[in-house]
């Protein structure tokens, strides 16, 4: 009595996994599928307008982490970007995060230039806020 129910459950449990894991394809030889379901051909969609970069996201520049520890920089946050078109579009689009953060250098922790032209390429890196030199020397000067 055991057996056959051992038997009919690992049956049963077989058919479930069987059946599950099949696949259905359809194929619209005839484009006869209504123009909104989720099977019907999509439509090509124009690229988005490459980002334009923000008031003073020119200034923001890159350094290594070593000199931004000896020149007093303060790491604000790390960030990751997954970007799909140019690669220099992805770093405009670092640059107008640094400003929005009021951050004034990128340390680049690894960046990943795909092989296509339109990616995906991959950012990762520090933002970091360092003393302004301008500002420094005129405190040096007022000091003594």
């Amino acid at each position: 009595m055991n057996w056959d129910k051992g038997i009919t459950i690992i049956a049963a449990s077989a058919l479930c996994l069987g059946l599950g894991a099949c696949n259905m394809y359809v194929i619209d030889f005839e484009n006869k599928l209504p123009d909104g379901s989720v099977l019907a051909p999509q439509v090509d969609t124009p690229p988005p307008p490459p980002p334009e970069p923000v008031e003073g996201s020119e200034q923001v520049a890159f350094m290594d982490s070593t000199t931004a520890q000896l020149d007093g920089c303060r790491v604000i946050t790390g960030m990751r970007l997954s970007h799909n078109g140019p690669f220099e579009d992805g770093l405009v689009k670092l640059r107008n995060t640094a400003v929005t953060i009021n951050a004034n250098r990128i340390i680049p922790l690894r960046l990943v230039e795909s092989i296509n032209a339109a990616g995906p390429h991959h950012f990762s890196v520090k933002m970091a806020r360092c003393p302004d030199d301008a500002v420094d020397t005129q405190l040096e000067a007022t000091n003594g």
